[in-house]
């Protein structure tokens, strides 16, 4: 193993498309889509991000989550109407201080 000394991302924005088998609602099912939404959307604003696909985050209850790493900020509930305000936070996070 070796460390990588360029990182290309400033942040990675974590959605989780899970879909369960059992019929339950889950992210992957409530909001299909959100996972290209938000990376198009980042991608035409032109901020350093990586948007990634993740299994369960176990936080089914609170509807479609979405992670902001490395600030470790959790966003639930959220639907395509939602992705400009997640671009809008992701510039904050990014002028902040990363």
């Amino acid at each position: 193993m070796h460390e990588i000394s360029q990182n290309l991302h400033k942040a990675f924005v974590l959605v989780c498309e899970n879909r369960r088998d059992d019929g339950r609602e889950s992210c992957g099912v409530t909001e299909p889509g959100l996972r290209a939404a938000i990376k198009e959307a980042m991608k035409a604003a032109g901020l350093p991000v990586r948007v990634l696909s993740v299994s369960c985050m176990d936080r089914c209850k609170e509807g479609p989550t979405v992670a902001i790493m490395p600030m470790n900020v959790l966003y639930g509930d959220v639907h395509g109407c939602d992705v400009p305000e997640l671009v809008t936070k992701m510039k904050e996070y990014l002028i902040g201080g990363l």
